[in-house]
């Protein structure tokens, strides 16, 4: 061997050597994955730990961030007033088959060089699933698929691992004086979870809602999916729920729910599905963009009307959050006209009436 190819070698050694991504794997596990060293993964300890129901769906949403998801949704439903069922489900990257085996193992993580700091601190040691194996138990890999995205449901018993009472009400918001929108109070719950995912990354849409719902949601999406691609579209990377769309009967339906995507619903769910007597939820990106910042917001504002609603019911198309805006414009236009009578007005009060809006105006006389 030459002296020349002796001084490569030697130069490759110790640039292996020194990478600190290489001092930091303990194992090579492929397709990205790794095994950290114990050294490295106490370097990244997160903030937080498993200590509650919230730590539990905190921990999956950023895993299913982390893959690029652009949807993620969580299923999240009460057993018997003490066991909290949880399926989050996404179309991000996916898991290979072989590590299917291993995500539930200590400092497995796809995070070589580098760790993700959030809102809620440092992210990637290896530690997150591992750690809710430990705390939870039960925890299961559903599905994952490369380029289609992951499922994992949890069932917790609330004895052990306790939540908030409130999981219904959604935080209060302002926007400060940067004009950023920001959490500004109320209960430390799973919706206030998902509410500061969307503030801090708005491009990831966050549904969260019932087994039945998100089943819907899923639904809902896989039929739009599907007409695009029936039209000619390409589609990269089919999600796991892409099939769901051409399901027609319920029994299929509840077999593929809970068989594929880990959500348990009854046949009468199924098929009330199919006959959108269980509309699909918008999800929580979409009532933050209507404006909602209502501090009486609640889980029941993300359902979107049934379609025996629309029939006779036309006002219900219109949410609270699409009234709140209607206001708005309708206060702002009244101020060119207002100013020419020396009238100013308060906040209108919109109230719905079957194929109706009642729209009330209180009036005042402007002071010089």
């Amino acid at each position: 061997m030459r002296e020349a190819d002796k001084g490569d070698d030697l130069l490759d050694f110790v640039k292996d050597l020194t990478d600190p991504s290489t001092l930091a794997v303990e194992e090579d596990l492929g397709h990205g994955y790794v095994r950290l060293r114990v050294t490295e993964a106490e370097r990244r300890q997160a903030l937080q730990d498993i200590r509650s129901v919230e730590d539990v769906v905190k921990e999956l949403v950023r895993n299913a961030r982390d893959a690029g998801a652009r949807h993620i949704l969580v299923s999240f439903q009460k057993e018997r007033g003490r066991w909290r069922n949880i399926c989050v489900l996404d179309d991000g990257g996916g898991i290979p088959p072989e590590l299917h085996s291993k995500i539930f193992e200590a400092r497995v993580t796809s995070k070589v060089k580098d760790v993700v700091s959030d809102h809620l601190g440092i992210h990637g040691r290896g530690m997150a699933l591992y750690s809710i194996k430990q705390v939870v138990g039960e925890v299961d890999l559903v599905g994952s698929e490369l380029g289609r995205g992951t499922v994992i449901r949890a069932r917790i018993d609330t004895r052990s691992v306790p939540e908030k009472k409130d999981q219904s009400t959604f935080p209060k918001l302002e926007v400060n004086e940067d004009g950023i929108l920001q959490v500004a109070g109320g209960p430390n719950n799973v919706p206030r979870v998902l509410t500061e995912f969307v503030i801090q990354d708005g491009n990831v849409e966050i549904y969260l809602g019932s087994n039945a719902e998100i089943l819907s949601t899923l639904y809902h999406l896989s039929s739009e999916l599907r007409k695009s691609w029936a039209g000619g579209r390409e589609i990269k990377g089919r999600p796991l729920w892409f099939e769901l769309g051409g399901i027609r009967e319920g029994k299929a339906l509840k077999a593929f729910a809970w068989e594929r995507l880990g959500l348990a619903v009854s046949e009468r769910n199924a098929f009330r599905v199919l006959e959108y007597e269980i509309p699909p939820l918008m999800s929580i990106n979409e009532l933050l963009r209507s404006g909602a910042d209502d501090p009486c917001i609640r889980r029941s504002d993300l359902h979107r009307p049934t379609r025996a609603d629309w029939g006779e019911q036309l006002a219900r198309r219109l949410t609270p959050q699409d009234l709140k805006v209607l206001a708005a414009r309708i206060a702002e236009a009244f101020e060119t006209i207002g100013d020419k009578c020396w009238l100013s007005t308060e906040q209108p009060v919109i109230k719905r009436r079957k194929d109706r809006l009642i729209i009330s105006l209180r009036l005042h006389e402007k002071e010089d």
